[in-house]
């Protein structure tokens, strides 16, 4: 499962704060390059006025708004149609297209790199131009005119036109695909739309409650990643058993793996759009990612930064810049998690999945993940941690305490986090998980190779075997890989979610959801570098070994970029964020305070769910 743990706002604060109570006081959005403070303030009071007459006004069902029903049901189908897909497209590429596994694996990588990339693109849209609902809809649309495509164009039998290669009837071809241009629309269309959309439907969720329902939100963001799991876990079931089906005078049935996810984005668009005059609907305010882009090209430009946006503002971006200097080891750490969907796949249908009359397809392989995560997680939480902590790991949380970081808050606050060396130890020892699952698989593909070279040692006037042409009887159990499975989603645990919670706990509270979006970049990539460091060799069993090795290389990264981090990291955060150089930062400050601006991707008031689901 894409990059596996993403975090959902859980309280709506980054929303609610502003809208509810009538404060935009983010000075991010009322200084004088935008226009006069008194003018801005007026038309966002106004705002705010109508948005909270719309939530007071709209249905009720067990005291959750009306359209929660729709939103919930729309990210369900959203989730079954983007997995239910992808689960079955490196097998559709290699049996239906005909691909090399390595063609295969580069367009697999390069369709999960572009649905990583474009929620940047997706909520600078809602934020900025169209709003979240507008934004949703549109390229919900878009997504469903790429699953058709996918859909149509996988019927019919196609033969690969290679240059030299001739007909039954002797015609010579030109090196031309043309049933190649048809999945390549299609999933260039879906990137766009489950991108675009990736990062705007939780947080469009959240709009819709009162800032005196943060219980409801709570429960609605629970039923929220319940659905995003269940979703992905069914869909990675069935579908593999409809690509297995005959149908169409053929042995498999693309058309109809294609086409049941199709079906499920139209009913998600459906949903959604049945409950619109139902829907709080907030203008787009603007996107932090812009602010990061004005400063930084300030300082870039060796101008003066503090005078032309404030010192809190740019005292945010530099400590921004600090905990994204610890993301960057993750694109290894994504290469090697996103091959589960690709070349662990091929790897596994070269094994034998019978078990007492039924048989495992391959591609349901991937099932095993999210279903581990859901077990793993209360049980690291409640059993390894505790465990940790008790033979003297660091794997505690930190006690910081803050002083009056606020202007108009007297006293002490005191927060829990987790500390930059608890979170670097995680963070590493998750990276060797994930280095040490691929030394498995590694041997695991030794053992298939020897066996290939036992069969036709010992049967040396018969046609030499191949994975494909193996006896099943002869083969190993697609089982075998389950303990490859296990151990990098251990390493997902340790390594993905501490990243999440670090960044939370260290990135300015204006720009948590820069974080976020930059951490689903990271995924984009890990799937370039699959694309670029698979060119060295063809070798599967060369690729395990030298990825695991890259994994361990990238931990040692870590390690270094930490160690130089932590002293700046440590001290912003101790120190309240903001220097107070002026009363205009002293203002600035206070509506801070007071409400952040609305973003498409926020991190706030964090809860697990999985970004390779998500």
């Amino acid at each position: 499962m894409t990059a596996r743990y993403s975090r959902l706002e859980t309280d709506g604060s980054s929303n609610e704060s502003i809208y509810d109570k009538g404060i935009l006081l983010n000075h991010d959005y009322l200084d004088a390059a935008h226009g006069d403070l008194s003018d801005a303030t007026t038309e966002a009071d106004d705002i705010d006025h109508k948005v909270l007459l719309k939530k007071q006004s709209i249905k009720r069902i067990f005291g959750y708004p009306i359209s929660i029903p729709f939103i919930i049901a729309n990210e369900f189908c959203e989730r079954f149609s983007y997995y239910g897909m992808r689960t079955v497209l490196t097998l559709y590429m290699t049996k239906k297209l005909l691909m090399s596994k390595e063609d295969a694996s580069d367009w697999y990588h390069e369709f999960v790199a572009l649905c990583y990339a474009t929620p940047l693109l997706g909520a600078l849209i809602a934020d900025v131009f169209l709003g979240k609902f507008m934004t949703i809809m549109l390229l919900s649309i878009v997504y469903c005119t790429g699953n058709a495509v996918m859909a149509l164009t996988a019927v019919g039998k196609w033969d690969v036109f290679q240059e030299g290669a001739t007909s039954v009837e002797g015609t010579e071809y030109m090196d031309f695909q043309p049933h190649i241009w048809g999945p390549l629309i299609g999933l260039h269309l879906i990137a766009l739309g489950t991108g675009g959309i990736k990062p705007c439907v939780s947080s469009f969720g959240g709009d819709q409650f009162m800032k005196s329902e943060s219980s409801r939100l709570q429960r609605f963001f629970s039923m929220f990643y319940f659905s995003i799991n269940a979703g992905s876990m069914v869909a990675t079931l069935m579908t593999p058993e409809l690509r297995a089906a005959k149908c169409l005078g053929e042995e498999t049935c693309y058309p109809l793996a294609f086409g049941v996810p199709a079906v499920f984005m139209v009913v998600a668009v459906v949903a959604f759009v049945v409950a619109s005059r139902w829907y709080v609907m907030i203008p787009p305010l603007g996107n932090p990612i812009i602010d990061v882009a004005k400063v930084s090209m300030a300082l870039i430009r060796g101008k003066s930064p503090e005078q032309l946006y404030g010192a809190k503002k740019v005292a945010d971006v530099r400590q921004l810049y600090r905990v994204l200097c610890v993301f960057i080891p993750f694109p290894f750490f994504w290469a090697l998690f996103e091959q589960q969907g690709s070349r662990w796949v091929v790897q596994a249908d070269r094994m034998d999945g019978r078990i007492s009359g039924f048989e495992l397809k391959p591609d349901q392989m991937q099932v095993f993940n999210p279903v581990l995560i859901l077990c793993l997680i209360p049980t690291f939480e409640v059993v390894v941690y505790p465990l940790m902590r008790k033979i003297g790991l660091p794997t505690r949380r930190t006690t910081t305490q803050t002083g009056n970081q606020r202007i108009g808050r007297n006293g002490n606050t005191t927060e829990e986090v987790l500390s930059i060396y608890d979170a670097t130890f995680r963070m590493i020892s998750g990276m060797v998980l994930v280095s040490s699952s691929f030394v498995i698989c590694g041997f695991v593909q030794l053992a298939m190779e020897n066996r290939v070279t036992a069969w036709n040692e010992a049967n040396p006037d018969l046609t030499p075997a191949t994975f494909e042409t193996l006896d099943k009887t002869q083969q190993l159990h697609i089982l075998t890989t389950i303990p490859q499975i296990f151990v990098i989603t251990c390493g997902e645990i340790l390594c993905s979610i501490t990243a999440l919670e670090f960044a939370y706990a260290y990135a300015p509270q204006s720009m948590k959801s820069v974080c976020q979006s930059m951490f689903l970049l990271t995924n984009a990539c890990g799937n370039i570098c699959v694309i670029i460091f698979t060119k060295i060799t063809k070798e599967d069993l060369y690729l395990y070994f030298m990825w695991a090795a890259i994994e361990l290389g990238a931990a040692f990264l870590m390690y270094y970029i930490c160690r130089r981090v932590q002293a700046p990291l440590d001290a912003y955060k101790n120190a309240g964020a903001a220097p107070k150089d002026t009363v205009a930062d002293a203002q600035e400050m206070e509506a801070g305070s007071n409400g952040t601006k609305s973003s498409c991707c926020p991190l706030r008031g964090m809860m697990l769910t999985t970004v390779g689901n998500y």
